[in-house]
């Protein structure tokens, strides 16, 4: 039985676009985007959510995340000073939203990553693993987040990015939205850019398959090769994921800055 999330697409601009899909292997899509955009000054605000698939409910978590997270984070761009959105405030209101989705007996749980693109800045916050990277026309690769994982503790502890990414448990995370979190406060980075670029936020149905900066850049620029519209270039990014194997569902979004 198909439903409305199994595949869509947010285009709420010309130069910002999110596809969700989901999976070749997975029954149910437990990704979620929310994608706001104004155009003076120009700004945008990304919110991308990961359900914990062991969890109950944890499409309705996703979903309930993005949209409290998004709505919140707007909300703060419109009343505060600009460039100093709440993200603190946001997450807390998203994580609040996860519980009221979940029963008393039934937690539910998701990642979350929120980034805020203003002229000259772009502010990033996460908890889990959902990531955000930047691609810069000038040849730059970065990735702009931490993950809350196993892997990304040993990779602290000296791993290899290949061996950490490969070793046991390595998906297990160590932050969540939800019952039993250790805590919500978004790691945070901030970026100002030299020049003009992309930013790329995923879950990590596709970076499981490229996961360096560079590698996942050279991914990027072999789709945008073939097409020039941020939409487009989302939705190749999914078809690429599912490619590979498409053995999770895969959310990107792409901002052209």
């Amino acid at each position: 039985m198909t439903s409305a999330r199994d595949n869509y697409r947010l285009a709420p601009a010309t130069w910002v676009a999110g596809s969700s899909d989901v999976g070749l292997r997975h029954g149910t899509n437990q990704d979620a985007m929310s994608l706001a955009v104004r155009e003076n000054p120009r700004q945008a605000v990304i919110v991308v959510a990961d359900g914990v698939s062991t969890a109950f409910g944890s499409e309705a978590a996703s979903l309930a995340a993005v949209e409290a997270c998004g709505a919140s984070l707007s909300r703060s761009l419109e009343q505060g000073p600009p460039g100093a959105p709440e993200f603190g405030t946001a997450f807390t209101t998203a994580n609040d939203a996860v519980f009221a989705i979940a029963g008393q007996d039934e937690p539910s749980a998701c990642t979350l990553i929120a980034a805020v693109v203003s002229p000259g800045a772009i502010i990033v916050g996460n908890v889990g693993d959902s990531r955000a990277y930047w691609i810069g026309d000038d040849g730059a690769s970065l990735q702009l987040t931490a993950d809350d994982s196993m892997a990304a503790a040993r990779m602290m502890m000296g791993m290899t990015r290949e061996e950490a990414e490969n070793s046991h448990q390595a998906h297990a995370i160590l932050r969540w939205l939800g019952r039993g979190t250790p805590d919500v406060t978004p790691t945070m980075n901030t970026l100002r850019p030299d020049g003009a670029g992309w930013l790329l936020v995923c879950t990590d149905g596709l970076w499981n398959y490229a996961s360096a900066p560079e590698d996942l850049a050279h991914v990027f620029h072999g789709v945008a090769e073939r097409n020039d519209h941020p939409a487009e270039i989302a939705d190749g990014l999914v078809t690429w994921a599912n490619e590979q194997g498409g053995k999770d569902n895969v959310t990107v979004v792409v901002v052209r800055c």
